[in-house]
């Protein structure tokens, strides 16, 4: 079998930080109440943008090292 070779080879991605992570995970939560459950009135749709941000601060955390 031959080996295909990657063009991302030197892409590595590693685990987010506990503070990345527990941020993450608040804004999440944030942005679940307000747009799914309706819990939550927030202004100006803050929800769906604590939503955005919890799922970019996850993929920046995986792959930019010690955030």
């Amino acid at each position: 079998m031959t080996r295909r070779r990657s063009g991302f080879s030197s892409f590595k991605t590693q685990p987010p930080r506990e503070v990345t992570l527990v941020l993450a995970v608040i804004l999440w939560l944030i942005g679940f109440a307000s747009v799914i459950l309706g819990a939550l009135q927030l202004p100006s749709n803050l929800g769906v943008w604590a939503l955005v941000i919890a799922g970019l601060l996850l993929i920046v955390g995986s792959l930019v090292d010690a955030i």
